[in-house]
C-alpha cells in the first residue's frame, strides 16, 4: 500500500514540476502567426531553393540574350620575327624586326534562330521560378500553421488535464474526510486516486506533445517558441460552396501546376532551338585594325577598316544536332508526362482538401451538440449532488465529460481554420494576406 502510494506521489510529483515548467512561458513574450512566418521565410531551405532558382533563371535570360546582341573587342601583340626567305633571290634574304598589331572589331548576329529559342526558353523559365517561388511559400504557411494548431491544442489538452488534477484533487480530498468520518465510500476514494493518476499521466504526456510543438515552431523559425499568440476563429465552409469553382481556380493559378505548364513550354522551346542547329547563321563585323612588319616591308605601318557579313551554313557536325535534338524530345515528352501528374495530383488534392473542410462543418456540428448535451448533463448532475442523489464520481465524470467537449469542439474550430487554408492552398490562392487576417493586421492593397 505504500509503494503504491509513494508511485502515485512520485507521478503526481512529476506533473506539478510539469505544471511549473508550463506556466513558466505564459509570461514570456507571445509570437503571432505572421511574424513566425516571416522568420521561417528567411531560412527555409525549400524557399531558398525557389529564390535560388529563380536568379538563375534571370542570369539564364541575360546570357541568351547576350546571343544576339552585338559584341567588342579590342586585341594587341607585339612579336619579335626573324626572317630567313630563300628561293625568291639569288641571295637569300634574313633579317629579324619587331612587329606589333592591335585593333577593335565588333560583330553583330544577324539572323541565328537557336539563339532566339534560347531566349524564349529562357524567358518561360523564369515564369516557372517565380511560380515555384509562390508554391514554396504556399507550403511553407500550411507547414508552419500545421505546428502552430499543434501548438494551440497541445496548450488546450495541458489545461483541460491541469483543470481536472484540481478538480480531481477536491474530489479525493472530500471523499477521504469522508471516509476518514464513517460517512464515505472507500471505492470513491480509490476511484479519485485512479483517476487523479490517470490524469497526472496524461498531463506529462501532453507536456512532451507541447515540447513537441515547440520544437516543430523552432525549427521553422530559428528561434525559441515560448508562446504563440491564441486565433479566435469562426467556423466556416468552402465559400463559395461550388466544388467545380475550386477546380477551375486550380487549373488557372495552382503554382505547381502553372510551374508545370511553363516548364513544358521550356522545353518545348529547347526542342525546337535544339532542331535550329540545321539553320545557317548570318552575321556582320567590322573593325580597325593596325599591323607594323611584315617579311619585306618590315618597317611598313598598315591601318586598316573593314566591314562585311558572314554567312555559316552547317553541313555536317558529327551528328551533333541530331543527338540534341533527341534528347530535347525526350526531356518535352517527359515534361509533358510530369504536367499530367501535376494536373492529377493537384485535383486530388483539392478534392481532398474541399471534402476534409466538408466533413469538419458537419463534425463541428455534432461537437456543439456534444457540448451542449455535456452542459445539459452537468447541471443535472450538479443538481442531483445538492440534494445528495448523486455521488462526487458522478458529478466528476460529468464534469469531465464537459470539459473534453469543449475541448473537442475548439480543436475542430483550429481544424477548420486550417482545413480552409488547406484548400486555399490546393487551388492556388493561399497568400501572406490570409496570414495578416489570421494576426489581425490589414490586409495590404496589391491593386
Amino acid at each position: 500500500m505504500r509503494n503504491n502510494l509513494n508511485c502515485r506521489l512520485k507521478i503526481i510529483g512529476i506533473a506539478a514540476l510539469s505544471l511549473a515548467l508550463y506556466a513558466a512561458p505564459a509570461i514570456a513574450r507571445e509570437r503571432d502567426l505572421l511574424e513566425l512566418y516571416t522568420l521561417a521565410k528567411t531560412r527555409d531551405p525549400a524557399v531558398a531553393r525557389a529564390d535560388a532558382r529563380l536568379e538563375a533563371g534571370r542570369a539564364d535570360k541575360d546570357i541568351a540574350w547576350a546571343a544576339v546582341i552585338p559584341r567588342v573587342s579590342a586585341n594587341a601583340s607585339v612579336r619579335q620575327l626573324w626572317t630567313n626567305v630563300t628561293d625568291y633571290t639569288p641571295e637569300p634574304i634574313t633579317g629579324r624586326y619587331t612587329g606589333y598589331s592591335y585593333g577593335i572589331g565588333t560583330g553583330i548576329p544577324i539572323f541565328n534562330m537557336p539563339a532566339y529559342y534560347q531566349i524564349a526558353a529562357a524567358g518561360t523559365g523564369i515564369t516557372s521560378a517565380e511560380t515555384g517561388v509562390q508554391a514554396a511559400r504556399q507550403d511553407l504557411i500550411v507547414r508552419l500553421l500545421d505546428g502552430y494548431v499543434r501548438y494551440l491544442k497541445a496548450q488546450a489538452d495541458e489545461k483541460l488535464y491541469r483543470d481536472e488534477m484540481g478538480r480531481v484533487g477536491k474530489v479525493l480530498g472530500q471523499s477521504e474526510a469522508f471516509l476518514k468520518a464513517g460517512t464515505g465510500d472507500v471505492i470513491a476514494v480509490y476511484e479519485a486516486r485512479a483517476r487523479l493518476d490517470s490524469a497526472a499521466a496524461d498531463l506529462v504526456k501532453t507536456g512532451g506533445q507541447l515540447r513537441l510543438a515547440q520544437q516543430n515552431l523552432a525549427s521553422l523559425t530559428g528561434v525559441a517558441v515560448d508562446a504563440v499568440r491564441d486565433m479566435t476563429v469562426t467556423a466556416a465552409g468552402p465559400e463559395p460552396a461550388e466544388m467545380e469553382w475550386w477546380l477551375e481556380t486550380m487549373r488557372q493559378r495552382s503554382p505547381a501546376l502553372l510551374q508545370a505548364r511553363e516548364d513544358l513550354l521550356q522545353s518545348e522551346e529547347l526542342r525546337k532551338g535544339a532542331g535550329a542547329g540545321h539553320y545557317p547563321t548570318l552575321s556582320g563585323n567590322a573593325g580597325y585594325t593596325v599591323d607594323k612588319g611584315s617579311t619585306f616591308l618590315p618597317k611598313v605601318v598598315t591601318e586598316q577598316w573593314y566591314a562585311g557579313v558572314q554567312l555559316n551554313v552547317p553541313i555536317y557536325s558529327g551528328g551533333d544536332t541530331s543527338a540534341r535534338t533527341r534528347r530535347a524530345r525526350a526531356g518535352e515528352a517527359e515534361r509533358r508526362a510530369m504536367l499530367d501528374d501535376a494536373r492529377e495530383q493537384g485535383i486530388r488534392r483539392l478534392k481532398e482538401a474541399y471534402l476534409n473542410l466538408q466533413y469538419n462543418v458537419s463534425l463541428l456540428e455534432a461537437y456543439r451538440r456534444k457540448q451542449e448535451s455535456a452542459e445539459l448533463q452537468l447541471k443535472a448532475v450538479q443538481k442531483g449532488r445538492d440534494i445528495g442523489t448523486r455521488t462526487a464520481i458522478d458529478l466528476l465524470n460529468s464534469e469531465q465529460t464537459y470539459a473534453i467537449s469543449r475541448r473537442d469542439l475548439t480543436a475542430a474550430m483550429y481544424d477548420n481554420l486550417q482545413r480552409r487554408l488547406e484548400l486555399k492552398a490546393a487551388a492556388g490562392i493561399l497568400a501572406e494576406d490570409d496570414l495578416r487576417e489570421l494576426s489581425g493586421m490589414p490586409v495590404k492593397d496589391n491593386k
